[in-house]
């Protein structure tokens, strides 16, 4: 009940925060009653992230100043109870109860899927293993480490007073909510533009598209980044249409919030304010974006800044290099840059792979691009040969209406992480993919409406519904299992995360004071005790590569960043501990099976070849 509490407590807050700058905006007033609310979510979920950030780093991460800041967000929303005039109850015809009742469906598949424990590798290696961590050290710190510790964490910020309040239910069901406000914002975005039931099936495609279903219920931040990417939009259309910089200032807040989110939001800002350009006199909406944008996104900027000397870690390290080498050397960043597009990376960067990534991301499953669970769904190809024909024969509107900008957008997005970010995998296009899904529906469903095209665009997104919603209930599967069955927390954990069965042990035996280094990065969440990733891609506070190995340098490392213990496979020790142990250093005191989960959602699992060693650290029993 604490859990649900906190839950809905975070809701209000985010709407009351969201209402308080859509006033301060003078914007208000642009929404019926339903609009409001959920657009003042999507703006209070970025501003409860933004207030969280300070209150870190001041080491104010205490349970009365969390629930200090949503008690005062929540207050916000007292102002909507003058605007209850402004609801409206929509008529449902019998294929909008279809619709609903299928949309219900799936919201009770995501409340299955947000009671069982995480299981999500990122969101256990980082996305809720560093807000627990903030919490245990009761401010925000500085995480060495690319990819997943020293970037935005703007989002994983709101993650932090539902898990100090609510525990982990708590923040499981916050995943939920955040990711379902996202289907909300694309319903009522859909609805200025589409009749109901077509407004209700474009939430529904959006809801169960497979990396929302992947990801939406996870630490993931992709779902909840949509929100500021749509409000971005819209702000961009409305102010291209109107010419008033407020909404360009709104447009330039969501924007900057995506950039505080995830460094691609970067290119979202690029993109926005090259499609603001189109339409004269721009200069004053202009700065108006920029001002939004530096206000809503510059923390973390400032915080990498401030730490490492480069505002974008690590990517201006041959320009700027950094303030502390311990963390960050040039064999390590040359070894990152070559490696990482490696293995993030499917196709070359040029023309072709460019027009065709959108096809292969969706019809050919490639690790590399992760769409076999990930993807973006088969309604996008469906439907695009009639939103072509139909924005053919609509053109003459295109360029008055505000969905151009929406579109603008996604494409300018596209090309730009295209050819820039050396990672192909589909999902992160998933923030944008609204700003595409709803101007396609849009311009098929005009070009269909009352001929005989329309059944094959029905048929069309009927079998899109059809095996999403499947998919869904697939998905599902695994969290049914542990819902509905006398499953304990630790066996639904070990059928489901890598290396877990270490972990019961080490949170048991362990003092507080131990500190384990692992390579295992899905169950840095998992322990009750402070924790280090030794990663040889993403750090190098502890060296980890074998061309630098030095028993001296190893033995400094260890001591600064005070490891007691070491969780690694029980062959090949990788570089520093084959060091360690051979001189003695290190002493294996319990080894542990490895279990690898092959498919959660289908509960398949097999036994790894090399089990798990716990070692301890013993500096006093080296060997010179």
């Amino acid at each position: 009940m604490i859990a649900v509490l906190v839950t809905a407590l975070g809701v209000l807050c985010c709407v009351g925060l969201g209402i308080t700058v859509l006033r301060a905006l003078r914007l208000d007033r642009e929404f019926g009653f339903g609009e409001h609310v959920v657009f003042a979510y999507a703006v209070g979920f970025g501003a409860l992230g933004w207030i969280v950030f300070p209150l870190g780093v001041s080491g104010l991460l205490s349970r009365g100043w969390l629930l200090g800041v949503l008690g005062l967000g929540a207050m916000g929303v007292l102002s909507l109870l003058r605007d209850r005039s402004r609801v409206e109850v929509p008529r449902l015809d019998a294929i909008g109860l279809t619709l609903a009742v299928l949309l219900a469906a799936v919201g009770v598949l995501d409340v299955i899927e947000a009671l069982p424990p995480p299981t999500d590798a990122d969101s256990l290696a980082y996305h809720f293993a560093l807000p627990k961590q903030f919490i245990a050290e009761g401010r925000v710190t500085f995480i060495p480490r690319v990819v997943d510790g020293a970037v935005p964490l703007l989002a994983q910020m709101t993650y932090i007073p539902m898990l100090a309040l609510g525990g982990e239910r708590a923040l499981t069901l916050w995943t939920m909510a955040s990711g379902w406000a996202a289907g909300a914002l694309v319903f009522v975005l859909a609805r200025r533009y589409l009749p109901l039931n077509w407004s209700l099936a474009v939430a529904l495609v959006f809801l169960t598209t497979p990396a929302v279903i992947y990801g939406a219920g996870s630490g993931q931040v992709e779902t909840r980044i949509a929100l500021f990417a749509l409000v971005s939009a819209w702000g961009i259309g409305r102010s291209l249409e109107t010419g008033n910089w407020r909404f360009a200032a709104l447009a330039g807040l969501g924007g900057g919030f995506f950039a505080a989110s995830k460094y691609t939001g970067l290119l979202f800002l690029a993109a926005a304010g090259a499609v603001l350009l189109l339409r004269r006199p721009w200069p004053g909406r202009l700065l108006a974006f920029g001002v939004g944008a530096l206000a809503a996104g510059f923390q973390w900027y400032g915080w990498n800044w401030l730490h490492t000397g480069d505002p974008v870690f690590p990517m201006l390290f041959g320009w700027l290099g950094v303030t502390d080498p311990s963390f960050w050397n040039p064999a390590q960043d040359a070894l990152f840059k070559e490696a990482f597009p490696r293995v993030e990376m499917a196709l070359p960067r040029d023309p072709l792979a460019f027009v065709a990534y959108p096809f292969l991301a969706t019809l050919n499953p490639d690790q590399k691009f992760d769409s076999g669970r990930t993807g973006l769904g088969p309604y996008g190809l469906l439907i695009l040969p009639f939103a072509i024909v139909g924005a053919w024969r609509y053109r003459a509107r295109i360029g008055r209406d505000p969905l151009l900008a929406f579109a603008a957008i996604a494409v300018l997005y596209y090309a730009l992480w295209f050819f820039l970010v050396p990672s192909q995998r589909v999902r992160h296009l998933l923030p944008v993919w609204p700003l595409l899904l709803i101007p396609l529906t849009v311009a098929a469903a005009r070009l269909a409406r009352g001929t005989a095209l329309a059944w094959p665009l029905t048929a069309g997104l009927a079998a899109a519904l059809l095996l999403q919603t499947a998919g869904a209930m697939l998905f599902s599967h695994h969290s049914a299992r542990y819902v509905f069955g006398n499953e304990s927390r630790d066996a639904f954990l070990a059928r489901n995360v890598r290396a877990y069965s270490a972990v019961p042990w080490i949170n048991a035996n362990l003092p507080a004071t131990a500190r384990v280094a692992t390579t295992e990065r899905t169950i840095l969440y998992l322990f009750d005790v402070p924790s280090f990733l030794a990663h040889d891609l993403l750090q190098s506070a502890l060296d980890m590569l074998p061309e630098r190995a030095d028993i001296d340098r190893a033995k400094q490392q260890m001591e600064r960043l005070g490891i007691t213990h070491a969780l690694i496979g029980a062959a090949g020790y990788p570089s520093p501990f084959d060091l360690l142990m051979s001189k003695g250093c290190l002493v294996v005191i319990r080894q542990f099976e490895n279990i690898q989960p092959q498919s959660r959602t289908l509960g398949t699992f097999a036994r790894a070849k090399m089990p798990l060693d716990l070692l301890h650290y013993r500096p006093e029993s080296c060997r010179s």
